[in-house]
């Protein structure tokens, strides 16, 4: 169940909602950069700490494939965890595998837990803990409507017109 002081996320454009935790306001900035070649369209929250920008906390990618396609493809031994599949397309997550290269010691070559102790350990709740929980709260509205028409427009396009049927004499 929802609380009533979770944040909103609406993606007007797939017609979805996800819902966080409402401290993540003060941590959390979603950039839509489109890093993946295969994928359709990118959504990357990233992680903000006292006015740094680092890596992200968990991205979401949209593939233009049936789930049918996903196993068929290998996505299901991928790094990639499926969301869900609708309208012909997959909504999959994908989480890092390593804290941020700035909170490493350049000194020793091991994360700096003395200086990044906090922001590491915010990271790392939000990444193993909340982004579970955040996903499955991603639900699509019903009157989403994916894909929409683009008419084709051109100079040799032929117009289609009826002719107009004329109308007998009464009698």
């Amino acid at each position: 169940m929802a609380k009533s002081s979770d944040l909103l996320y609406r993606n007007d454009k797939y017609g979805f909602t996800l819902r966080f935790p409402s401290w993540w306001r003060n941590y959390c900035v979603v950039s839509k950069k489109k890093l993946d070649p295969d994928s359709e369209y990118e959504l990357h929250f990233r992680f903000k700490y006292k006015g740094n920008v680092y890596d992200d906390i968990f991205t979401i990618l949209v593939f233009r494939m049936t789930q049918e396609d996903w196993l068929r493809l290998g996505y299901g031994d991928s790094p990639l965890s499926l969301i869900a599949a609708r309208d012909g397309r997959v909504f999959a997550y994908l989480t890092p595998e390593e804290l941020p290269h700035e909170f490493i010691n350049r000194k020793t070559g091991n994360y700096d837990y003395r200086k990044y102790g906090t922001p590491i350990g915010l990271l790392k709740r939000m990444v193993n803990r909340d982004v579970p929980r955040i996903v499955q709260t991603l639900r699509f509205s019903s009157r989403a409507i994916t894909m929409k028409s683009t008419p084709y427009r051109s100079s040799k396009v032929c117009s289609c017109r009826i002719p107009r049927r004329r109308r007998k004499p009464r009698r």
